[in-house]
């Protein structure tokens, strides 16, 4: 049930932030104004957040429990592109379910290209909306302390190359203070999976849809300006992973974090 509120609330935001993103740019058609500038440089986050698994490759039982995460940005803007670099890194062991604990690692490493679409007017500001294509790398392991005889072990693994999108919104309240937002999602993957050789002759690679292979996030946050140079973030991010083709995977997380972005 908990892991079903959470996944429910994500879908929440994102709902929320798509309808908000194609109500302004169908209101907004008509402008001619520039975008609102999109901040380039270096990124540094640093947060936590509750996390929430279910792998049948281990077992049908959810674990949950606190899961930090590290991330490294790198942002070019360009007259009529912007370009985003970005990877972020997740391991905890204590993961648990009452007296089973597991150890989860997983990275993830995106770039993607965002265009600009006209600005749209909201309470006397420009909002400024972005979209474009992205691509992932995403790994994740699975690694469950419990004992096992002679060469046996249990471990679960998936890997995802995936195609997919990002869309970002930034409304500046002030010169100084804007809140960002940002959905990206993969669309289409090729999946590596851990299948269990004596069981079956199940490939361990396949082609996937946004139906049996997907990882996406979604990001919402506020934005002070220290100085020309330096900005503070913080922010709240969910993130969802669902893989069904083989023996199914489902993990949802809310995160708070802190964003230090360093702008050139």
């Amino acid at each position: 049930m908990l892991i079903t509120k959470r996944i429910t609330s994500g879908r929440i935001y994102i709902t929320i932030f798509l309808v908000t993103i194609l109500s302004c740019n169908l209101s907004g058609q008509s402008r001619t104004s520039e975008p609102v500038g999109y901040p380039g440089g270096i990124s540094l986050q640093y947060g936590k957040g509750s996390y929430a698994l279910k792998d049948n490759y281990i077992s049908p039982e959810r674990y949950d429990g606190l899961l930090p995460y590290f991330a490294l940005g790198w942002t070019r803007t360009h007259s009529k592109y912007v370009y985003k670099l970005s990877f972020a890194f997740r391991q905890a062991d204590e993961i648990t379910n009452y007296n089973v604990s597991t150890q989860i690692l997983s990275f993830r490493l995106s770039q993607g290209f965002l265009y600009p679409l006209k600005p749209v007017k909201l309470f006397k500001r420009d909002l400024g909306l972005w979209i474009g294509p992205s691509t992932d790398i995403f790994y994740y392991d699975n690694n469950p302390f419990i004992a096992v005889s002679g060469f046996d072990y249990t471990n679960s693994y998936a890997t995802l190359f995936s195609l997919g999108f990002r869309g970002d919104a930034i409304y500046p309240f002030t010169d100084k203070l804007s809140v960002e937002s940002s959905l990206q999602s993969t669309i289409l993957s090729v999946g590596i999976r851990s299948v269990d050789s004596e069981e079956g002759d199940q490939s361990g690679a396949k082609p996937l849809t946004f139906a049996s292979g997907l990882h996406a996030s979604f990001d919402l946050g506020i934005y002070y300006d220290i100085f020309n140079w330096l900005s503070m973030g913080l922010n709240y991010k969910f993130e969802i992973t669902r893989i069904t083709q083989w023996e199914n995977i489902l993990s949802s997380s809310h995160n708070a974090i802190i964003d230090l972005r360093i702008k050139f």
